[in-house]
């Protein structure tokens, strides 16, 4: 049987090039000169379908605004983001403070690694975070928020540690 995770050098990743291209503003030029290496980095990513980037988004809910924010966070309050990193400002109804939205960077440098394993990119370590402009409270006033990762067509939270192909309950 062949490992579906072994990729041919000869893999023209034609089945994912519609959403490389759209995802990552490639070419066809730039896919026909992928390495080795990312023509594997693509391919490993076919268990999860070429869809998951569509399929799931990043909530970040406030969970604390004690009054003192400045960019008037409240307690409540959600910034919704796609997998690319996007803001989706229909979803979100928070104002879009940068100082809040900066620690949501670090999750997404590693969603890529997790979900192309199939894992939920959102571990015990990445569901909390905190404004870190710190203030002459020392803190005290910070906005706190949870970060948790949903399916896009359901809302429906990922709770999972191994994410499903969509269609499949999580």
């Amino acid at each position: 049987m062949i490992d579906p995770y072994y990729v041919q050098s000869d893999d023209t990743l034609s089945d994912m090039a519609p959403q490389l291209k759209r995802a990552l503003g490639l070419t066809e030029d730039d896919l026909a000169r992928l390495s080795p290496e990312a023509r594997n980095l693509f391919s490993a990513r076919r268990h999860l379908g070429h869809t998951w980037l569509d399929d799931y988004e990043i909530v970040v809910e406030v969970t604390r605004a004690p009054g003192g924010c400045a960019c008037g966070i409240q307690e409540g309050q959600k910034i919704v983001f796609d997998m690319r990193h996007k803001v989706k400002p229909a979803l979100s109804d928070a104002p879009l403070c940068l100082h809040l939205m900066s620690p949501v960077l670090s999750i997404f440098y590693m969603t890529f690694d997790r979900a192309a394993e199939g894992l939920n990119p959102l571990t015990c370590i990445w569901r909390y975070i905190e404004c870190p402009v710190t203030g002459p409270d020392h803190g005290a006033g910070k906005a706190l928020a949870q970060v948790h990762m949903r399916r896009v067509d359901t809302h429906e939270p990922v709770t999972a540690r191994i994410l499903a192909p969509m269609g499949e309950a999580t």
